[in-house]
């Protein structure tokens, strides 16, 4: 069987398209992989710090006037407001030095993600976390697994975002 000249030429352009295309799929894995290993080293530079103990002790969190608003809201069956939101991340930061700048430098989080964590942190459970920011219970699950694929790159539960947040 000949070739014509024109078939030879879809067949050289075919050809060069495919190069093409496994070349950018090759350059995308491997951009991919520079950005989970960079995401890994800061995790374990996270756990590293993670070994520095509190600043101060860690019932201070449960007797602050922030953790007694919560109680009350949950109480209450009501979400956070706005200003006590700025507060407990005060009264955690200032427990857990830090905490946020470690948690956005893995992933840029929305209030919401930011929210959850900050309620894992002071061991809070997912219905009340449900209750205080207004979602369900389905929802807040899926926000932890969500954010453990995000920051990880891989499949997890949502006991690993816990455990995670409980260890920085």
């Amino acid at each position: 069987m000949i070739l014509t000249n024109r078939e030879i030429f879809l067949l050289i352009i075919c050809t060069v398209f495919y190069i093409t295309l496994f070349i950018l799929v090759i350059k995308a894995n491997r951009q991919k992989i520079q950005l989970l290993q960079s995401r890994l080293d800061n995790i374990h530079a996270m756990q590293k710090m993670a070994v520095i103990e509190p600043r101060q002790d860690v019932n201070n969190i449960f007797s602050s006037p922030v953790y007694l608003h919560i109680k009350q809201y949950l109480n209450e069956g009501r979400s956070i407001a706005d200003e006590d939101w700025k507060t407990l991340a005060e009264v955690v930061n200032d427990t857990y030095p830090g905490f946020t700048e470690k948690l956005f430098s893995l992933y840029r989080m929305s209030d919401q993600d930011y929210h959850v964590s900050l309620l894992i942190k002071i061991r809070l459970q997912p219905k009340d976390i449900a209750t205080l920011t207004a979602h369900s219970k389905e929802s807040i699950a899926s926000t932890r697994s969500r954010l453990y694929q995000k920051v990880f790159g891989k499949k997890g539960s949502t006991k690993d975002w816990d455990d995670f947040i409980l260890s920085i």
